[in-house]
């Protein structure tokens, strides 16, 4: 069987709809995954990953195929009151027993910075206003992992007055008017607080690189008994625009998704079930949504982090022609990652990025394949680091890979902090150790010092080979934050890439410098420097 997946396009209030064949799991299916599940101790890998990605096909039109084909709409998702307004999506709360899988999960893994949330939460920043959290509970006996989300409003007193004028009730949580949040509840006893808006602190030295910095939707799980007062609620009571709307073969409403007010083009989606509902299809419906701008830069940060595998989470083209990756979390909760403009490929695409023979120079936690003054290299959250603020390197210094390559394309990112003197690093290739010697021999992308982006030749020729156009690098280079490097060498041809605008395009006349060797991660001699490298990947070249 089938659904039909309806997607308004562009402003909320067009009165046309899209609509969209997708794969139906039957409930035979669900109960035979469930109760394999239940025969030992949980794989939630391997056990439940079937499970949730057949629901997948269900809620966002994951399976291949269907036309896209434009019908009528007669203006029923409109909404008939002015909308309540909050500015969008701060945050969303979930139960767990455990929170180690989850900082391993949703810190490392995804590389989202944790923040002090108090004894027994864990919050982990989303860009510089929203977050994810959990909060431990001594036993997992809960049906819903999902306790509440957070929006966000600058005068929540306004908020409660147009919620009172509605005839919706509230109360609030907390006495501290700095920190109290306003709640509610929708008509399916979903619970939402409203709150005055959060800033991040600052990210701390050497935090990993986050795959999103912005939560664009989150899905409730709605019992179909309840699916028309709460659409009622959010599109008449709230006066949230209906923007998708997904309905089974048999004319019953699969999904709906409401736009929140704002500029950051967010949704609530409510997700409709047949009950028992259990936590593994709660996990799959009250899921959390992330925005990317480069699926595949995305699916590299949470390859690297050791959360997304080729075998089951390359980006491909979902059944709303968007770019995405689905990923299930230690405790089941589905995590969406999406690219929202629409893809140019067909739906079904798999990405490039899943056949690349690329593996990972830096597995995140240790020094395994590098060799060097392990003094002063060292692993600090998710990052190889050298150098300190408060001591000034005596010399240079290089860490090595054991291993030598030929043509390679190597993407990497860099920070480089300090002062007083020639704060300087670099990415070495090519290259050689020179005996007795701390230095390194080869092909260097210059970093630091307004050197970013140069090639140059270190301790064979001395000099740059190419340097970076100075308006380019002023441009595009993020002071005291994290870069991005691209390095592709192929025979003499040399390409450098910064924050991905190219820099260096440069080829080798010398036909005796050799086109094999290591990569070195250097810090520069002479200054109170530290310097950071983080998500090397290399992809063989032929």
């Amino acid at each position: 069987p089938v659904a039909e997946v309806g997607l308004r396009t562009g402003d909320p209030m067009r009165k046309s709809v899209h609509t969209r064949k997708i794969t139906k799991f039957g409930p035979a299916c669900l109960n035979s995954g469930r109760q394999s599940c239940q025969t030992g101790p949980v794989d939630w890998e391997k056990c439940h990953m079937k499970i949730l990605l057949l629901i997948l096909a269900l809620i966002t039109g994951n399976a291949l195929g269907g036309e896209v084909v434009p019908v009528p709409m007669l203006g029923a998702g409109d909404p008939k009151v002015p909308p309540v307004a909050v500015s969008g999506i701060a945050g969303v709360t979930f139960l767990t027993t455990d929170l180690a899988p989850l900082r391993r999960f949703y810190g490392i893994g995804a590389g989202l910075a944790e923040v002090p949330d108090g004894l027994g939460r864990a919050r982990f920043m989303v860009g510089a206003g929203q977050w994810i959290e959990f909060q431990t509970v001594h036993e997992s006996n809960w049906r819903r992992r999902l306790q509440y989300v957070t929006l966000e409003a600058s005068r929540l007193e306004d908020i409660e007055r147009a919620l009172r004028a509605r005839s919706v009730p509230t109360n609030w949580i907390g006495s501290d008017p700095r920190t109290r949040t306003l709640q509610l509840e929708d008509p399916a006893g979903d619970r939402i607080r409203v709150a005055e808006p959060w800033t991040a602190p600052a990210s701390r030295s050497g935090a990993p690189v986050p795959f999103s910095e912005h939560l664009q939707h989150f899905g409730f799980a709605v019992a179909r008994s309840q699916a028309e007062a709460t659409i009622a609620f959010y599109r008449d009571t709230l006066g949230w625009p209906e923007v998708v709307r997904g309905v089974n073969p048999d004319g019953r409403l699969a999904m709906v998704k409401f736009r929140l007010p704002g500029e950051r083009n967010e949704f609530i989606e409510l997700i409709f079930f047949d009950p028992p509902l259990d936590k593994w299809a709660a996990g799959a419906f009250d899921h959390v949504n992330f925005e990317v701008s480069d699926i595949d830069a995305a699916y590299r940060v949470l390859h690297h982090g050791g959360i997304a595998t080729q075998s089951k989470h390359v980006p491909k083209v979902n059944g709303e022609r968007l770019w995405a990756i689905d990923i299930i979390d230690p405790e089941l909760t589905r995590m969406e990652v999406q690219v929202l403009a629409p893809a140019k490929e067909a739906i079904g695409t798999i990405s490039a990025v899943g056949g690349e023979k690329e593996k990972p120079l830096f597995d995140g936690k240790t020094l395994a394949g590098w060799e060097g003054n392990t003094r002063n290299w060292r692993v600090e959250d998710g990052a190889i680091v050298a150098g300190a603020l408060d001591r000034k390197q005596p010399h240079n210094e290089f860490l090595a890979t054991t291993e030598a390559f030929g043509n390679f394309d190597l993407r990497l990112q860099y920070k480089i902090e300090g002062a007083n003197g020639f704060v300087n690093g670099g990415v070495q290739f090519w290259s050689q150790r020179i005996p007795d010697n701390f230095e390194v021999s080869g092909y260097q992308a210059d970093l630091g010092a307004d050197t970013d982006g140069n090639l140059y030749d270190e301790s064979r020729r001395n000099k740059n080979l190419a340097t970076a156009p100075a308006e380019a690098r002023k441009r595009v280079l993020k002071l005291g934050a994290w870069n991005d490097y691209r390095i592709r060498a192929e025979g003499a041809h040399i390409q450098i890439w910064l924050n991905s605008v190219k820099t260096v395009d440069y080829t080798e006349n010398d036909g005796e410098i050799p086109h094999y060797g290591k990569v070195a991660l250097q810090i520069h001699g002479g200054a109170y420097t530290k310097v950071s490298y983080r998500v090397l990947t290399i992809e063989i070249l032929p």
